[in-house]
C-alpha cells in the first residue's frame, strides 16, 4: 500500500509541470480523489498561464513601435508571470507532496468546479 501512497504523490506532484497533468489521466490511479484534485488543479494551472503568456507577447507584440518601452514592458511583464507561475508550481507540488487537497490562490476555485462539472457529465 505504501508504494501505492508513493505513486500517487508524485504523480499528484507531477501535474503541477507544464503539461505533466496528462499523465495522471492514463495512470493506474487515476480515480483517486487526491489524484484527481491536483490533475485538474494543474490542468487549469497550466491553461491559466498558457493564456497569461499569450496575452503578454500580444501587449509586446503591439508596442513594437516603441523599443526601448517596449524592451521594458517585456522584461517586467514576463518576469512577473513567470515568477507568479513557479511559485504556484511550488505551492501546488508542497500540497501534493502532504497528501493535502489545498487550493491555489486565483486558480484553485476554477480547477474545483471544472472537476465538479465533468463528474456530473459522467454521471
Amino acid at each position: 500500500m505504501n508504494e501505492n501512497n508513493d505513486n500517487i504523490k508524485f504523480l499528484s506532484a507531477i501535474s503541477y509541470i507544464f503539461v505533466l497533468f496528462i499523465v495522471g489521466h492514463f495512470a493506474v490511479e487515476k480515480d483517486n480523489p487526491d489524484l484527481r484534485f491536483h490533475k485538474y488543479q494543474g490542468g487549469v494551472l497550466f491553461g491559466v498561464f498558457a493564456a497569461l503568456y499569450l496575452i503578454d507577447l500580444i501587449i509586446i507584440l503591439c508596442l513594437s513601435f516603441i523599443p526601448a518601452f517596449q524592451m521594458m514592458v517585456a522584461f517586467i511583464l514576463t518576469a512577473a508571470i513567470t515568477l507568479a507561475y513557479v511559485m504556484m508550481i511550488a505551492m501546488g507540488i508542497k500540497a501534493a507532496l502532504r497528501f493535502e487537497q489545498r487550493q491555489l490562490p486565483f486558480i484553485g476555485f476554477f480547477a474545483v468546479r471544472l472537476r465538479e462539472t465533468y463528474d456530473n457529465r459522467a454521471k
